[in-house]
């Protein structure tokens, strides 16, 4: 038998086993609200590489956008599009195409970031951030890095934070590159950066060609329900928006009908499935069984 001393030892460590689990799991889950409050696509059950891959998406976007914004016209392009066309026409090996992905390599600054969670809201939702088309590709660099700086605290691996900003840094060159070789080499994609670019300068809405903007949907709680102190105002007007259409559906005609359907269908249920093991169902009155008087 092992003694007592030790067993009060051990009894005595799991209170501090369990403070350090507690305290590694409210850090994660802190870490993923102020991520998924500037990336609200990201998972709840998010890990590192979930915020790496959002990162690189936003900037890969940013470059897309800009390429629509001002590629487009900066860019000597054939006049006939098709595979063939662009292919002989070899856009990326152009100077013009050089100078125009220079330019956008440029502006990113993929580095350790400063900015608090509420610095980051504020660039993102900043009117100098964005246009039509998207954001800037500055502004979606230092949103970036803000993620992936995020993305380092939640790395258990990871331990010098230059050499993984380093990492990311060319990683997420390389995707631009590759992003804008694409957009003059595809033609679907070439087509439909030219045709954002002739709808937004003529003041034409956009089409639903997988760049309109977010729906509600997109802006998940980054913990929860709307009581959650980290849920945006937006999020907040979505679960009133929600809450009021289900009540107009309940005053409605069809609702009404819908949860007396509901309730005849639970009674029906209850009364055969409802009673008590050795309960005896009283008899319904005018039934057979029931007693005479």
């Amino acid at each position: 038998m092992k003694p007592i001393a030790t067993i009060r030892d051990r009894i005595a460590e799991v209170p501090a086993a369990v403070r350090r689990r507690t305290d590694s799991s409210t850090t994660h889950s802190r870490i993923l609200a102020d991520a998924r409050a500037v990336a609200p696509g990201i998972p709840r059950t998010a890990d590192s590489g979930h915020l790496v891959r959002a990162a690189r998406r936003l900037v890969r976007r940013a470059a897309q956008d800009e390429f629509a914004r001002e590629g487009v016209t900066q860019v000597r392009l054939p006049d006939e599009r098709g595979r063939t066309e662009l292919r002989r026409a070899d856009v990326p090996g152009g100077a013009s195409f050089h100078a125009f992905v220079e330019d956008v390599l440029s502006a990113l600054e993929i580095a350790p970031s400063v900015l608090e969670r509420d610095d980051a809201i504020d660039l993102r939702n900043a009117p100098s951030s964005a246009d039509r088309y998207g954001l800037s590709p500055e502004v979606a660099s230092d949103l970036a890095s803000y993620l992936l700086g995020k993305a380092f605290e939640l790395d258990d691996e990871a331990h010098d934070v230059q050499e993984f900003f380093a990492s990311q840094a060319s990683r997420v060159r390389e995707d631009v590159r590759a992003t804008l070789v694409r957009q003059v080499k595809v033609p679907l994609e070439l087509k439909v950066a030219l045709d954002r670019h002739e709808r937004i300068e003529s003041g034409l809405p956009p089409v639903a060609d997988g760049f309109e903007s977010p729906t509600v949907e997109d802006f998940a709680s980054p913990t929860g329900g709307p009581g959650d102190e980290d849920a945006t105002e937006a999020e907040r007007q979505s679960f009133a928006a929600r809450a009021q259409a289900a009540y107009n559906f309940a005053q409605s005609e069809a609702g009404r009908a819908a949860f007396g359907m509901l309730r005849t269908g639970a009674e029906k249920a209850y009364e055969r499935y409802g009673q008590r093991e050795g309960e005896v169902k009283p008899p319904k009155p005018g039934s057979k069984s029931a007693p005479k008087r």
